[in-house]
C-alpha cells in the first residue's frame, strides 16, 4: 500500500511538472491565438473626464495580415465623428524585432505625419491609449512570472507579470495581465509608470467575450488612468444580434498606404 500511495504520489508530482506553464509560454499562446487573415469593424470611442462627462465618436477600423510566416499584420482606422474629428487616419505597420512604423493624416495640417518612436508615450487623439498602447509587443522584449490562477468576472485565469528587459523601450515599469484559460484574452491588464512603478492604467474587457467568425472576441474594453480618473471606452458597434465586425474578407491593400490617410481613396 505504500509503494502504491509513493507511485501515486510520484505522478502527480511528475504530471504537475510537465503541464505546468510558465509565464511566458502563457504569452507565446496568447501571441499565437487566431485572430483571422484579416478584420473589418465599426466602432465607438468615448472619452470620459474626471467629472463624467463623455466625449463620444465614431470609426472604421481595418487590418490585413500581410506577413503570415511572422504573422504581422497592417491596421488603418479612419474617424468619421464628430466633424472636429473626422476624416482623421492613422496607419499602422508591424515589424518584427524593431518599432511598428506609424503615420496619422490630421485634416487640419492636411499632410500626413510619421510617429517617431520618442513620441510613443503620448496620446493617441486625445485618448487614455498612447501610441505605445497601440503597438505590437514581442514576447522577447520582457521577463514573464506566472504569478498565480486566479478568476475575473467569471473566468478561469492566468496571472502573468510582464517586466522590460530593457527598461528604456518601454513606457512602464511592468505590466500585469490577467489571461482567460478559455480563449487566451487578456481581460485585465494593469500598467505601472516608471517613475514610482505605481499603478497608472488599467485595462478592462466588460462585456463578454464573442465569437465572432470562429474567432474569440473582446468587443467592449475600458481603458482607465487611475491617476488622472480620466478613462476611454473602446467598443463595436451594433447589438445583442448584430455587431458591426466581420473576420476574413478581402480587403484591398491599396487601403493600408500613406495615399488612402490623406485622400480616404
Amino acid at each position: 500500500m505504500k509503494r502504491i500511495i509513493l507511485i501515486f504520489i510520484l505522478i502527480l508530482t511528475i504530471s504537475f511538472t510537465v503541464y505546468s506553464l510558465t509565464g511566458k509560454e502563457v504569452m507565446e499562446r496568447v501571441d499565437n491565438r487566431e485572430t483571422g487573415s484579416s478584420r473589418h469593424a465599426l466602432m465607438g470611442m468615448d472619452l470620459v473626464d474626471s467629472e463624467g462627462n463623455v466625449r463620444a465618436r465614431t470609426l472604421e477600423v481595418w487590418s490585413i495580415k500581410y506577413n503570415k510566416g511572422e504573422d504581422l499584420d497592417k491596421i488603418v482606422m479612419e474617424f468619421q465623428k464628430p466633424d472636429s474629428i473626422e476624416n482623421t487616419r492613422f496607419l499602422q505597420v508591424e515589424n518584427k524585432r524593431r518599432d511598428d512604423d506609424k503615420w496619422i493624416y490630421l485634416p487640419a495640417l492636411g499632410r500626413v505625419r510619421r510617429i517617431a518612436s520618442n513620441q510613443g508615450d503620448q496620446s493617441f487623439v486625445g485618448s487614455d491609449f498612447t501610441y505605445d498602447d497601440m503597438d505590437s509587443r514581442d514576447v522577447e522584449e520582457d521577463e514573464h512570472k506566472l504569478l498565480k490562477d486566479d478568476k475575473y468576472n467569471g473566468y478561469e485565469c492566468w496571472v502573468v507579470e510582464s517586466i522590460p528587459k530593457k527598461i528604456q523601450n518601454s513606457q512602464y515599469s511592468k505590466r500585469i495581465s490577467w489571461i482567460t484559460k478559455k480563449h487566451l484574452v487578456p481581460v485585465k491588464v494593469e500598467m505601472y509608470d516608471k517613475k514610482k512603478n505605481e499603478l497608472l492604467k488599467v485595462l478592462k474587457v466588460k462585456k463578454e467575450i464573442k465569437k465572432i467568425d470562429g474567432i474569440w472576441t473582446p468587443v467592449y474594453t475600458v481603458m482607465e488612468n487611475v491617476q488622472s480618473n480620466h478613462s476611454t471606452r473602446l467598443y463595436v458597434k451594433g447589438n445583442e444580434k448584430r455587431l458591426f465586425l466581420e473576420y476574413n474578407k478581402k480587403i484591398s491593400p491599396k487601403r493600408f498606404t500613406q495615399r488612402f490617410l490623406k485622400t480616404g481613396r
